[in-house]
């Protein structure tokens, strides 16, 4: 009986040899891997916000990834994006791609971010058809590290030039050149980000907002963020960012993230840090009282005296409390946070 079950599971090896060998030689070697060949994603870009490289699971945007971008308008969309490409260029080198059809992008502004604007190249495209064939040049080229499209929704197909309306054109666009685009994503090494506005849905249940030009771009999309803001404070200019990880496929989804984001400086990293490091009990939190690790014999009263603690001290802060909490970020189980139904459902 043993002898018999492996001469059958030899057969069975030297049949699966056979036909992955005849598939490699038909369709193209490399179509027809095992499993345990397949890498999950490319290189991973940082984020500058820690909550949002903890939001999206794997510390940042991964190479070889489709990426949406979407919130209400002066969300902080673009400036998400432009810190993606400004990380890009420090962590790996890489000249980046901006399709910047808004015409928003400015050198000084992008300068604040950290973006090399010698290593950027930007296109501006006409139509809806010209951007992808722009993109999917880019992607065979193999050229960009990232690629950035400011926004999809600016975009128009040409039959709108041409004085046709032709309803839902946008949505059959979108569905047949995303095609395209992802199997000249598949085999870059970029990641790519396309932002779009959300708008106003029109009757049904659920999430009152939607995306316009139909289905196949969340559909395609590997990861989905989207931006709300909220405590805006004109005093000090600045607001608080919320992340919220709507869809993931390279870990779970649903995480939510946030930052105070000053209008004139950026993220405010100490702010965040702070936050976190409470969180995860870096810093002791007792009634109101916040004690620091190494620093014995002192407290602070109030959650904005740890805050300015950790601004007073930055060589502390980045020596001491960020690799603590960068560990914290690096081996906790990846948590859900309360999402409410109606903001995942598109």
């Amino acid at each position: 009986m043993a002898k018999k079950q492996e001469e059958t599971t030899v057969k069975e090896k030297s049949n699966l040899e056979t036909v992955l060998a005849e598939m490699n030689r038909k369709f193209g070697k490399g179509v027809i891997i095992n499993a345990t060949d397949k890498e999950n994603y490319g290189d991973v870009i940082p984020t500058t916000p820690f909550s949002l490289r903890n939001a999206l699971g794997i510390g940042g945007f991964a190479k070889r990834k489709f990426y949406t971008i979407d919130g209400d308008l002066s969300a902080g969309k673009s400036t998400t994006a432009y810190d993606v490409i400004g990380n890009c260029q420090k962590t790996f080198g890489e000249q980046c791609l901006l399709i910047d059809k808004e015409d928003s992008y400015t050198t000084d502004y992008g300068t604040r971010l950290g973006i090399d604007n010698d290593k950027l190249t930007i296109a501006t495209p006409f139509t809806l058809e010209e951007m992808y064939e722009c993109v999917t040049m880019a992607l065979k080229s193999n050229a960009f590290g990232c690629i950035v499209v400011d926004s999809i929704t600016a975009f128009a197909p040409a039959a709108r030039f041409e004085g046709s309306v032709v309803m839902g054109i946008e949505a059959r666009v979108n569905s047949d050149k995303m095609r395209m685009v992802m199997d000249a994503l598949e085999k870059s090494n970029t990641c790519l980000i396309f932002i779009q506005q959300i708008r106003q849905a029109i009757g049904g249940m659920g999430d009152p907002t939607t995306v316009s030009g139909g289905k196949a771009i969340p559909f395609y999309a590997h990861g989905r963020i989207r931006i709300t803001r909220s405590e805006i404070d004109r005093e000090n200019k600045q607001n608080v960012m919320k992340f919220t990880i709507i869809k993931n496929k390279m870990a779970p989804p649903f995480k939510v993230g946030t930052i105070v984001y000053n209008w004139e400086t950026g993220f405010d990293l100490f702010s965040e840090i702070a936050d976190l490091a409470i969180e995860f009990g870096v810093i002791k939190n007792e009634g109101k009282s916040y004690f620091f690790p190494g620093v014995e014999n002192f407290k602070v009263v109030g959650k904005s005296k740890a805050v300015e603690y950790l601004k007073d001290n930055p060589e502390y802060t980045k020596e001491t409390i960020e690799p603590l909490v960068a560990e914290y970020l690096k081996n906790t189980n990846l948590r859900m946070n309360d999402v409410a139904v109606s903001e995942i459902s598109n």
